[in-house]
Protein backbone atom coordinates (compact mmCIF):
# COMPACT_ATOMS: atom_id res chain seq x y z
CA UNK A 1 0.00 0.00 0.00
CA UNK A 2 1.28 3.24 -0.74
CA UNK A 3 2.30 6.14 1.92
CA UNK A 4 -0.36 8.81 2.44
CA UNK A 5 1.56 11.73 0.27
CA UNK A 6 1.65 15.36 0.58
CA UNK A 7 0.82 16.84 -2.84
CA UNK A 8 1.38 20.46 -3.78
CA UNK A 9 -0.10 21.00 -7.48
CA UNK A 10 0.66 24.30 -8.68
CA UNK A 11 -1.41 25.33 -11.29
CA UNK A 12 0.94 26.03 -14.35
CA UNK A 13 0.15 29.58 -15.30
CA UNK A 14 2.10 30.83 -12.11
CA UNK A 15 4.35 28.33 -11.86
CA UNK A 16 6.93 29.73 -13.56
CA UNK A 17 7.12 32.92 -11.36
CA UNK A 18 4.71 35.43 -11.92
CA UNK A 19 3.69 36.71 -8.46
CA UNK A 20 4.78 39.78 -7.46
CA UNK A 21 7.51 40.61 -4.63
CA UNK A 22 6.04 42.12 -1.53
CA UNK A 23 6.95 43.41 2.20
CA UNK A 24 7.55 41.59 5.15
CA UNK A 25 4.60 39.01 5.66
CA UNK A 26 2.42 40.21 9.37
CA UNK A 27 1.49 38.66 12.28
CA UNK A 28 -1.64 36.22 10.80
CA UNK A 29 -4.93 36.04 12.55
CA UNK A 30 -7.08 33.12 11.82
CA UNK A 31 -10.91 33.87 11.16
CA UNK A 32 -13.33 31.42 10.07
CA UNK A 33 -13.53 31.14 6.91
CA UNK A 34 19.70 6.88 -16.61
CA UNK A 35 18.50 4.96 -19.75
CA UNK A 36 15.08 4.26 -19.36
CA UNK A 37 13.91 1.19 -19.74
CA UNK A 38 10.10 1.43 -21.28
CA UNK A 39 7.36 -1.16 -20.38
CA UNK A 40 4.10 -0.98 -20.59
CA UNK A 41 1.12 -2.27 -17.79
CA UNK A 42 -0.72 -5.48 -18.75
CA UNK A 43 -3.67 -4.78 -20.32
CA UNK A 44 -6.68 -5.08 -18.11
CA UNK A 45 -10.49 -4.80 -18.48
CA UNK A 46 -11.91 -1.40 -17.83
CA UNK A 47 -15.17 -2.22 -15.81
CA UNK A 48 -17.93 -0.31 -17.50
CA UNK A 49 -18.32 1.67 -14.16
CA UNK A 50 -19.52 5.07 -13.14
CA UNK A 51 -19.30 6.51 -9.93
CA UNK A 52 -22.43 9.15 -9.29
CA UNK A 53 -21.00 11.37 -6.13
CA UNK A 54 -22.03 14.58 -5.01
CA UNK A 55 -18.81 16.88 -4.12
CA UNK A 56 -18.20 19.00 -0.96
CA UNK A 57 -18.02 22.67 -2.04
CA UNK A 58 -15.18 23.75 0.23
CA UNK A 59 -15.93 27.43 -0.62
CA UNK A 60 -15.72 29.71 -3.60
CA UNK A 61 -13.57 32.86 -4.31
CA UNK A 62 -13.52 36.31 -6.80
CA UNK A 63 -9.74 35.43 -7.64
CA UNK A 64 -7.84 33.78 -10.05
CA UNK A 65 -7.47 30.10 -10.26
CA UNK A 66 -4.29 29.68 -11.70
CA UNK A 67 -1.29 30.59 -9.04
CA UNK A 68 -2.90 28.76 -6.35
CA UNK A 69 -1.58 25.89 -4.89
CA UNK A 70 -2.86 22.83 -2.88
CA UNK A 71 -1.88 20.95 0.12
CA UNK A 72 -2.71 17.99 2.31
CA UNK A 73 -1.87 16.76 5.22
CA UNK A 74 -3.41 13.81 7.57
CA UNK A 75 -6.71 14.96 7.72
CA UNK A 76 -6.63 18.65 7.18
CA UNK A 77 -6.17 20.69 3.39
CA UNK A 78 -5.10 23.94 2.32
CA UNK A 79 -5.63 26.37 -0.20
CA UNK A 80 -2.31 28.68 -0.35
CA UNK A 81 -2.27 32.18 -2.49
CA UNK A 82 -0.45 34.94 -1.96
CA UNK A 83 -2.61 37.41 -0.12
CA UNK A 84 -4.56 34.44 1.79
CA UNK A 85 -4.44 30.93 3.28
CA UNK A 86 -7.40 28.48 4.00
CA UNK A 87 -7.86 25.20 5.91
CA UNK A 88 -10.53 22.71 5.11
CA UNK A 89 -11.44 19.84 7.48
CA UNK A 90 -14.47 17.60 7.76
CA UNK A 91 -17.05 18.55 9.48
CA UNK A 92 -15.73 22.41 10.38
CA UNK A 93 -16.06 25.72 8.55
CA UNK A 94 -12.94 26.75 6.24
CA UNK A 95 -10.51 28.63 8.43
CA UNK A 96 -8.73 31.81 6.50
CA UNK A 97 -5.49 33.40 7.41
CA UNK A 98 -5.02 36.93 5.18
CA UNK A 99 -2.02 38.48 5.04
CA UNK A 100 1.51 38.25 2.28
CA UNK A 101 2.29 35.34 1.71
CA UNK A 102 4.35 36.14 -0.88
CA UNK A 103 5.48 33.47 -3.81
CA UNK A 104 5.39 30.05 -4.23
CA UNK A 105 3.50 29.09 -0.42
CA UNK A 106 3.68 25.38 0.30
CA UNK A 107 3.38 22.88 3.28
CA UNK A 108 5.72 21.79 5.63
CA UNK A 109 5.14 20.26 8.91
CA UNK A 110 3.15 22.18 11.04
CA UNK A 111 3.79 25.16 8.64
CA UNK A 112 3.37 27.18 5.32
CA UNK A 113 6.87 28.15 4.39
CA UNK A 114 6.93 30.92 1.68
CA UNK A 115 9.39 33.53 0.00
CA UNK A 116 8.71 37.22 0.49
CA UNK A 117 11.07 40.17 0.20
CA UNK A 118 14.16 38.51 0.10
CA UNK A 119 14.00 35.84 2.30
CA UNK A 120 12.00 32.19 2.45
CA UNK A 121 9.49 32.40 5.53
CA UNK A 122 7.12 30.61 7.06
CA UNK A 123 3.93 30.62 9.86
CA UNK A 124 2.39 28.05 11.65
CA UNK A 125 -0.49 26.33 9.90
CA UNK A 126 -2.47 26.91 12.86
CA UNK A 127 -2.24 30.82 12.45
CA UNK A 128 -0.01 33.20 14.24
CA UNK A 129 2.89 35.19 13.66
CA UNK A 130 5.24 34.78 9.99
CA UNK A 131 9.20 34.53 11.00
CA UNK A 132 12.04 34.72 8.65
CA UNK A 133 13.88 31.34 8.11
CA UNK A 134 16.51 32.21 5.50
CA UNK A 135 17.83 34.79 3.82
CA UNK A 136 17.46 34.56 0.04
CA UNK A 137 17.70 37.43 -2.32
CA UNK A 138 16.88 35.71 -5.56
CA UNK A 139 12.71 35.11 -6.11
CA UNK A 140 12.33 31.23 -6.83
CA UNK A 141 10.52 30.25 -10.31
CA UNK A 142 9.25 27.05 -8.49
CA UNK A 143 9.40 25.63 -5.10
CA UNK A 144 9.15 21.97 -3.47
CA UNK A 145 9.14 19.86 0.12
CA UNK A 146 9.65 16.66 1.34
CA UNK A 147 9.11 16.95 5.07
CA UNK A 148 10.42 19.87 7.09
CA UNK A 149 13.28 19.92 3.46
CA UNK A 150 12.77 22.46 0.87
CA UNK A 151 14.26 22.84 -2.68
CA UNK A 152 13.91 25.60 -5.34
CA UNK A 153 14.62 26.52 -8.73
CA UNK A 154 16.35 30.12 -9.97
CA UNK A 155 17.47 30.99 -13.33
CA UNK A 156 20.91 32.63 -13.08
CA UNK A 157 21.05 33.59 -16.40
CA UNK A 158 19.02 32.98 -19.77
CA UNK A 159 20.60 30.20 -20.50
CA UNK A 160 21.80 28.46 -16.69
CA UNK A 161 18.96 27.12 -14.06
CA UNK A 162 19.99 26.03 -10.74
CA UNK A 163 18.22 24.08 -7.82
CA UNK A 164 19.28 25.05 -4.41
CA UNK A 165 18.29 23.51 -0.97
CA UNK A 166 18.90 24.82 2.48
CA UNK A 167 21.63 23.88 5.03
CA UNK A 168 19.64 25.34 7.87
CA UNK A 169 19.90 28.55 7.08
CA UNK A 170 22.56 28.54 4.59
CA UNK A 171 21.41 28.28 0.15
CA UNK A 172 23.33 25.86 -1.30
CA UNK A 173 23.45 24.76 -4.86
CA UNK A 174 22.87 21.09 -5.52
CA UNK A 175 22.62 20.92 -9.26
CA UNK A 176 23.39 23.81 -12.29
CA UNK A 177 22.70 23.00 -16.13
CA UNK A 178 22.76 25.25 -19.11
CA UNK A 179 19.13 23.78 -20.15
CA UNK A 180 15.29 24.94 -19.30
CA UNK A 181 14.29 23.25 -16.41
CA UNK A 182 10.30 23.08 -15.67
CA UNK A 183 8.45 20.73 -13.36
CA UNK A 184 10.50 20.44 -9.78
CA UNK A 185 9.58 17.61 -7.43
CA UNK A 186 10.94 16.06 -3.92
CA UNK A 187 10.46 13.38 -2.25
CA UNK A 188 13.18 12.73 1.25
CA UNK A 189 16.55 13.27 -0.07
CA UNK A 190 15.87 12.81 -3.71
CA UNK A 191 14.69 16.15 -5.76
CA UNK A 192 13.17 15.36 -9.54
CA UNK A 193 13.07 17.78 -12.37
CA UNK A 194 12.24 18.00 -16.10
CA UNK A 195 14.97 19.72 -18.23
CA UNK A 196 14.73 20.52 -21.84
CA UNK A 197 18.55 21.17 -23.88
CA UNK A 198 19.17 23.33 -26.42
CA UNK A 199 18.53 21.02 -29.31
CA UNK A 200 14.60 20.57 -28.01
CA UNK A 201 15.10 17.49 -26.53
CA UNK A 202 13.70 16.77 -22.96
CA UNK A 203 15.07 14.41 -19.96
CA UNK A 204 14.10 13.67 -16.70
CA UNK A 205 16.49 14.22 -14.18
CA UNK A 206 17.14 13.59 -10.56
CA UNK A 207 19.98 15.20 -7.94
CA UNK A 208 20.43 14.39 -3.98
CA UNK A 209 19.67 17.03 -1.92
CA UNK A 210 22.61 16.09 0.07
CA UNK A 211 24.77 16.67 -3.20
CA UNK A 212 26.53 14.48 -6.00
CA UNK A 213 26.25 14.32 -9.30
CA UNK A 214 22.68 14.18 -11.29
CA UNK A 215 21.24 11.01 -12.82
CA UNK A 216 18.91 11.41 -16.16
CA UNK A 217 17.20 9.60 -18.06
CA UNK A 218 17.87 9.11 -21.99
CA UNK A 219 16.73 12.46 -23.88
CA UNK A 220 13.18 12.11 -25.17
CA UNK A 221 11.61 14.37 -27.86
CA UNK A 222 8.07 16.48 -27.63
CA UNK A 223 6.37 18.56 -25.12
CA UNK A 224 7.94 18.83 -21.59
CA UNK A 225 6.37 17.34 -18.62
CA UNK A 226 4.02 20.38 -17.32
CA UNK A 227 4.05 18.89 -13.69
CA UNK A 228 5.83 15.85 -11.63
CA UNK A 229 3.99 13.73 -8.82
CA UNK A 230 5.46 11.90 -6.45
CA UNK A 231 3.88 8.33 -5.14
CA UNK A 232 7.19 6.42 -4.15
CA UNK A 233 7.08 6.38 -7.94
CA UNK A 234 7.05 9.60 -10.20
CA UNK A 235 4.39 9.74 -12.19
CA UNK A 236 3.78 12.89 -15.55
CA UNK A 237 1.39 12.93 -18.29
CA UNK A 238 2.68 13.40 -22.03
CA UNK A 239 -0.33 15.29 -23.47
CA UNK A 240 0.79 14.65 -26.85
CA UNK A 241 0.91 11.06 -27.06
CA UNK A 242 -2.27 10.89 -24.42
CA UNK A 243 -0.21 8.83 -21.96
CA UNK A 244 0.27 8.43 -18.20
CA UNK A 245 3.55 6.87 -17.31
CA UNK A 246 5.27 5.83 -13.79
CA UNK A 247 9.12 6.23 -13.41
CA UNK A 248 11.30 4.24 -10.86
CA UNK A 249 12.65 6.17 -8.28
CA UNK A 250 16.28 5.54 -9.90
CA UNK A 251 14.92 6.72 -13.39
CA UNK A 252 15.98 3.26 -14.35
CA UNK A 253 12.55 1.76 -15.89
CA UNK A 254 9.23 3.71 -17.31
CA UNK A 255 6.31 2.39 -17.58
CA UNK A 256 3.64 3.45 -19.94
CA UNK A 257 0.36 3.04 -17.24
CA UNK A 258 -2.48 4.56 -19.34
CA UNK A 259 -2.72 5.17 -23.04
CA UNK A 260 -5.58 7.66 -24.76
CA UNK A 261 -6.38 9.67 -22.37
CA UNK A 262 -6.28 12.99 -21.21
CA UNK A 263 -5.08 13.84 -17.57
CA UNK A 264 -4.48 17.21 -16.63
CA UNK A 265 -4.07 17.65 -13.56
CA UNK A 266 -3.30 14.21 -12.31
CA UNK A 267 -3.20 13.37 -8.75
CA UNK A 268 -1.98 10.06 -7.04
CA UNK A 269 -2.87 8.07 -3.72
CA UNK A 270 -3.90 4.75 -4.13
CA UNK A 271 -5.03 5.46 -7.49
CA UNK A 272 -4.37 7.15 -10.02
CA UNK A 273 -6.59 10.37 -10.70
CA UNK A 274 -7.14 12.58 -13.74
CA UNK A 275 -8.63 15.63 -14.71
CA UNK A 276 -10.71 15.29 -18.02
CA UNK A 277 -13.27 18.26 -19.33
CA UNK A 278 -16.17 15.81 -18.54
CA UNK A 279 -14.72 15.24 -14.96
CA UNK A 280 -12.40 12.49 -13.33
CA UNK A 281 -10.93 9.60 -14.25
CA UNK A 282 -9.70 6.81 -11.34
CA UNK A 283 -6.98 4.56 -12.82
CA UNK A 284 -5.25 1.86 -11.00
CA UNK A 285 -1.84 1.21 -10.37
CA UNK A 286 -1.99 -1.49 -12.36
CA UNK A 287 -3.45 0.35 -15.35
CA UNK A 288 -6.76 -0.67 -15.49
CA UNK A 289 -9.22 1.93 -15.26
CA UNK A 290 -11.02 1.72 -12.10
CA UNK A 291 -13.88 4.21 -12.40
CA UNK A 292 -14.93 8.01 -14.37
CA UNK A 293 -16.63 10.46 -11.74
CA UNK A 294 -18.98 12.58 -14.30
CA UNK A 295 -18.86 16.23 -12.40
CA UNK A 296 -21.69 18.47 -13.79
CA UNK A 297 -20.66 22.22 -14.64
CA UNK A 298 -17.37 22.03 -12.44
CA UNK A 299 -15.40 24.58 -15.21
CA UNK A 300 -11.51 23.56 -15.74
CA UNK A 301 -9.68 21.81 -12.96
CA UNK A 302 -6.49 23.92 -12.43
CA UNK A 303 -4.59 22.07 -9.12
CA UNK A 304 -5.81 18.81 -7.40
CA UNK A 305 -4.20 16.84 -4.56
CA UNK A 306 -4.55 13.52 -2.99
CA UNK A 307 -4.73 10.99 0.13
CA UNK A 308 -5.83 7.52 0.49
CA UNK A 309 -9.26 9.23 1.65
CA UNK A 310 -10.34 12.02 -0.59
CA UNK A 311 -9.25 14.20 -3.39
CA UNK A 312 -9.83 17.68 -3.48
CA UNK A 313 -9.37 20.03 -6.19
CA UNK A 314 -9.78 23.84 -7.54
CA UNK A 315 -11.72 24.70 -10.52
CA UNK A 316 -11.54 28.02 -12.39
CA UNK A 317 -15.52 29.17 -12.57
CA UNK A 318 -15.33 31.73 -15.00
CA UNK A 319 -15.22 35.35 -14.01
CA UNK A 320 -11.92 35.30 -12.29
CA UNK A 321 -13.13 32.85 -9.53
CA UNK A 322 -12.04 29.61 -8.13
CA UNK A 323 -14.16 27.07 -6.50
CA UNK A 324 -12.76 24.40 -4.02
CA UNK A 325 -14.31 21.14 -4.11
CA UNK A 326 -13.65 17.38 -2.85
CA UNK A 327 -15.17 13.69 -2.32
CA UNK A 328 -14.38 10.62 0.00
CA UNK A 329 -12.15 8.05 -1.09
CA UNK A 330 -12.44 5.13 -1.63
CA UNK A 331 -15.31 5.47 -3.92
CA UNK A 332 -18.20 3.26 -3.25
CA UNK A 333 -21.22 3.96 -4.85
CA UNK A 334 -20.54 2.23 -8.78
CA UNK A 335 -23.17 2.24 -11.15
CA UNK A 336 -23.73 1.27 -14.57
CA UNK A 337 -23.15 4.29 -16.94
Amino acid sequence: MLRSTSVGCIALACALGCARSSGDAPALDVEPATDVNETTAPARESPSTVVRTTPTRWLTLRESPYGATLGVAEDTSFLLTSSAAYRFVQGEAPARWTGDFGVAPALIPGYIRFWSNGAFRQVPTSGGEAKRVAAVAQQPRRFVTSGDQIAWLEQTSDREFSIHTLDGAQPRVVHSTSGYVGALAMEDDRIYFAERAADRSWRLGLVPRSGGAATHTKPKRGRLPSMLVLAESLYYYDGPSGTVLRVSPDLDTETVLARDVICSPLAVAENVYCAQPAGLVEIGLDGGVRSTIPLDAHGALTAMAATPTRLIWVSDIGNDQLAVDSITLPLEERLAP
